[in-house]
């Protein structure tokens, strides 16, 4: 094979996973690439579930119920609750 050859394959991989990441935060999953997080100001937080849906539910919750809340990305590593408005940092996960 050529460096031709391997830089196209590589390519067709990047643009199969950049469809692939989309689709799976179409349907509500989670990708890891950041940690969980957790509103500051009121405690709405996520979870994600064993088939990898990502949830949220109230911290305090005795019997935590999905609210069909997300957090919004609204600039570079921030994200708004979708309870209280608040904006805070999510931080990146490091995946090695």
């Amino acid at each position: 094979m050529t460096k031709e050859s391997d830089l196209r394959q590589f390519q067709a991989l990047a643009a199969q996973l950049a469809t692939t990441r989309a689709q799976v935060k179409a349907h509500g999953g989670f990708m890891g690439d950041r940690d969980l997080h957790q509103c500051p100001a009121c405690s709405l937080m996520e979870d994600v579930l064993c088939g990898g849906k990502l949830v949220t539910c109230w911290h305090l919750s005795a019997q935590p119920v999905d609210t069909g809340l997300l957090f919004k990305e609204v600039g570079a590593e921030q994200l708004a609750c979708p309870g209280c408005g608040c904006v805070s940092l999510a931080l990146e996960t490091d995946i090695e």
